[in-house]
Formats: structure tokens, C-alpha cells, sequence
């Protein structure tokens, strides 16, 4: 059984020393993934460690001229060059009272309101860009909009609501740039002023995926992604009909088990019996691959097909960092599961670890295998390249099922290295930390590995030209009737 794709975090207070030089930050986040991140291990050789060695000296170079804050971009693009999308640079929200009073001062203002934000969208229709619009997050809301300071491709976000009373109406939360790749780069002020530099993306034309965070656009939005979305919070799954279908609509694996197993319970006569059903992953941000473990017996079948990815052969690189985790991220530490695996990572110190005991019984087996729900005949799991982490665990087991068809684009591929921990990458460097995921799926990586590339749908899609995917995927469902045997 996989476990849970989660978040383990550890922060330390900021104490009242300097903070290292952006060299001695490149040089100790090295060190760091030299220990702790299997992709290092096992992915470095030939070629790969030729051009590993030049990313290094040329970010080595750059961070000898780099001071303060900038440095971030220094360490976010030597993770970056490791194309994991578990293997990132934590920035610490926390800053000192004298800096906070400095920035709330320095807080810029638009003369934007909700009455002339949707005057302006509607006035515009056909020239906006995706971006522009306004978007919610339980109490936030904003109206983005183009920066008048800066050139095409620029733009603001102005607040509407304030999610927090430091922040008021006409404030600007976020700057935000348009890549060439069509993604964004964005400047978001946190509720205490902290500043985070972010990667926006925009899946299903409602969701800004910020990386973390998700923001849910309100206005405008297409008439076939209307109402796809919970009013008040994007996280939140949602369920609706196409056709008559029903649609589980989930941009999260994180905290919402309670939500699926409800929605499934509500509508289990119905699932029974329906002859279709549409799992839309587009744009989960991941979390917890147990979220939607009520599901699965709606997708799985007891005959199923082999895997092109399997999941029950995961590994933990030993290093006091991986030992510290393993003492508290798999429940408490006098289980006999975490007994045998600290053990057996203190006996193998800089070597992989299977997670399970080879020598112990076998695992009783995990019910999404074969616990097996009647109806419905055909299931469409929706994906593209912001489908990541624990939601990817799902389209596995889609892939897996006679009955269920992957529609869509490439997931981000975010399974080789699993279940995030962050963790300090210099003493007395509290500004940043860097996650990396903990758990290794396979010791033959990158062989058979999804890094990079993603795991493929059945059926691909062109998401850009297709207006409304959901029901394409209802209509390819309909015509093909399988003979699906339970």
C-alpha cells in the first residue's frame, strides 16, 4: 500500500545572527540533496553528472555576485534543473516586526472595484488574457488586472475582499508576469507581507494553480466550466452532471477524504446503477492519495490490467534526515512498521531501503485492488500537466482498470520520488528550505520512470482546442459501449 503523499515540515525559529551568503546556500542545499534525495543517487551518471556539474558551476558563479532575497532564484533554479516536481525551495513566510511595518507601508493601491473590474472584462472580452479576471480563495478576492506601470504581459492583483484586516479593498496582492510558455510568474504577498515567488498555471480555465496554492476565478468564465467550481473555496471537490453523467471534480487531494466519502455515499444508488462516470484531475494540486479512496471501487475491476507504473516496490534512502522522517511521518514510533524501517535505515546508512520488510509476511492487500463496486459500466479520468502527486496515484489506477479510459494530456509525472519532506539547507539559514520528495517508487530509476514525461493518457486531448473536455470525454464514453465484465 502506498502511503499517504503529504507534507512533512520542520521550521526552526529565526535566530538573531546573519543570515549565510547565497554561495554558502548553494553549496549546503547541494550537500543537502547529496544525502537525502535518491534522484542524486540515482540519476546522476554519464552525461546526466556532465551536465549536472556545468548547471553547478554556472549557479555557482552567479550566487558569488547574488545578495539577499535574490538568491532564492539562484537555489529555485538548481532544484528546477532536476525536472521533479517534489523538489522545490521552501521560502519561510516569517519575518521580523521592523520589516513587516516596512512593507505594510509600502503597499500599493489601484482605484479598482468589482463594479469596474467586470466592466472592464466586459468591455474587452476578446482581447483579455486568461489571467484577467476575478479570482477567490475562501475570504480572498482580487481583481487582476494589467499593470498601467509596466508593458504588455504585466498585471496587478488588486484586492476586493480581504482575507485577513491587515489588507484592504484597492491593495495590491500579487505582480504578475506572462511567460513565453504561456505560465506566469508571480510576486503574492502573504496575509503578513511575507512575499513568495511563485509559478502560476491555469488549468480548466477557473484554476490558478500558485504552488502552492489555488486560486478559483469567479468572473468570467466559459459557460462550460460554469459552476464546475465550489463558490467559496477552489480546494473543494465539487460534483455535477454533464448529460447526466455524473462528475467528480477535484482539484485537490488534500483534506477534503470527509467531502469524497460523502459525495460518493450520497450518490451511491446512483453509481450503482449509471452507465457513465467522469473523474476530472485536471489541475490537482496533490496532498493525500487516500483522499479518494470511496472511489476507487467505481474504477477498479477484480481482472486488472498490468501496470506500466507500479507502486508496490518503494525504497527510503538512509540519511539522518530520511530516519528523522521515518520516525514521524508513518505513525508512531513504537508500531513495528516504523521499528523495522528505522532499523533497517540506521543498519544502511547512504543506501536505499525498501520501505516494507522483505522478510516480513506480506502486507494484507490494499482495498483500492480489490475491492470492487457494481456499476458504472465506463469511467473517464480526466488529467493534464497539472495533475500531480497523490491525484496521480488515481490515473495509475485507472490505467489499471478494464473499465476505465485516461483522457486528456500528460499528468506532471511527480511518482519516481514521493511524499514530501522539507528540511533546513544550511545552519542558521531560515529564509529558505528545500522539499524533496522521501520516497523512491523503483531502485532502477530513472528506467521506467514518468519524471519528465509525465504519465500518458489513453486518449489524448488537445486541451487548448477542445471547449468543453468534459463532454467530449461523456461522448467518446457513450460510443463505445465496452463489454465490461465485473
Amino acid at each position: 500500500m502506498i502511503p499517504a503523499l503529504g507534507l512533512f515540515l520542520v521550521l526552526a525559529a529565526a535566530p538573531a545572527d546573519s543570515s549565510p551568503t547565497c554561495a554558502t546556500d548553494l553549496s549546503g542545499l547541494d550537500s543537502k540533496l547529496r544525502a537525502d534525495y535518491a534522484g542524486y543517487l540515482l540519476e546522476l551518471h554519464g552525461e546526466r553528472l556532465r551536465q549536472y556539474t556545468s548547471m553547478k558551476a554556472a549557479l555557482a558563479a552567479r550566487a558569488k555576485r547574488t545578495t539577499g532575497d535574490s538568491c532564492y532564484f539562484v537555489l529555485h533554479d538548481f532544484t528546477a534543473w532536476f525536472d521533479d516536481p517534489h523538489l522545490f525551495v521552501f521560502q519561510n513566510p516569517d519575518i521580523d516586526s521592523a520589516e513587516l511595518l516596512r512593507r505594510e507601508k509600502s503597499v500599493a493601491r489601484r482605484g479598482v472595484t468589482e463594479a469596474s473590474a467586470r466592466a472592464y472584462y466586459e468591455q474587452h472580452t476578446q482581447q483579455l488574457d486568461p489571467i484577467e479576471g476575478i479570482w477567490y480563495d475562501r475570504g480572498l478576492r482580487v481583481a487582476i488586472v494589467p499593470d498601467s506601470s509596466k508593458g504588455a504581459g504585466h498585471f496587478v492583483a488588486a484586492m476586493l475582499a480581504a482575507d485577513t484586516s491587515t489588507w484592504t479593498p484597492g491593495s495590491v496582492r500579487a505582480y504578475i508576469a506572462r511567460r513565453g510558455d504561456g505560465s506566469y510568474d508571480v510576486d503574492l504577498s502573504g496575509p503578513g507581507y511575507f512575499v513568495s515567488h511563485l509559478e502560476g498555471a491555469i488549468y480548466r480555465h477557473v484554476l490558478l494553480r500558485l504552488s502552492p496554492g489555488i486560486w478559483g476565478k469567479a468572473f468570467p468564465v466559459p459557460p462550460a466550466d460554469s459552476g464546475t467550481l465550489d463558490a467559496v473555496d477552489p480546494h473543494r471537490p465539487t460534483v455535477y452532471r454533464r448529460n447526466g453523467t455524473l462528475v467528480f471534480a477535484i482539484p485537490s487531494h488534500s483534506g477534503f477524504k470527509a467531502v469524497i466519502d460523502s459525495m460518493v455515499a450520497a450518490h451511491a444508488t446512483e453509481l450503482a446503477s449509471a452507465d457513465r462516470l467522469i473523474i476530472d484531475l485536471r489541475g490537482n494540486e496533490g496532498g493525500g492519495s487516500q483522499m479518494t479512496d470511496a472511489l476507487g471501487p467505481y474504477v477498479m475491476l477484480a481482472h486488472d490490467r498490468p501496470t506500466p507504473y507500479p507502486l508496490d516496490s518503494s525504497l527510503m534512502l538512509s540519511s539522518p534526515d530520511q530516519i528523522h522522517y521515518a520516525e514521524h511521518a508513518f505513525g508512531p514510533d513504537t508500531s513495528a512498521f516504523v521499528r523495522s524501517l528505522v532499523a533497517r535505515l540506521k543498519a544502511h546508512p547512504g543506501r536505499l531501503v525498501p520501505l516494507h520488510d522483505p522478510a516480513a509476511p506480506p502486507e494484507k492487500p490494499d482495498p483500492r485492488d480489490w475491492v470492487v463496486a457494481s456499476g458504472p459500466r465506463a469511467v473517464g479520468v480526466l488529467t493534464d500537466r497539472g495533475t500531480v502527486s497523490a491525484s496521480e496515484v488515481l490515473v495509475v489506477y485507472a490505467l489499471q482498470s478494464p473499465r476505465a479510459t485516461v483522457f486528456g494530456e500528460p499528468t506532471a509525472g511527480a511518482l519516481d520520488y514521493e511524499s514530501t519532506s522539507i528540511v533546513s539547507i544550511a545552519p542558521h539559514e531560515h529564509r529558505w528550505y528545500v522539499g524533496y520528495g522521501t520516497i523512491t517508487r523503483r531502485a532502477d530509476l530513472p528506467k521506467g520512470g514518468m519524471r519528465g514525461t509525465g504519465i500518458r493518457p489513453q486518449v489524448p486531448i488537445d486541451l487548448a482546442k477542445v471547449a468543453d473536455p468534459v463532454a467530449f470525454v461523456d461522448s467518446a464514453l457513450a460510443a463505445r459501449r465496452p463489454d465490461v465484465k465485473r
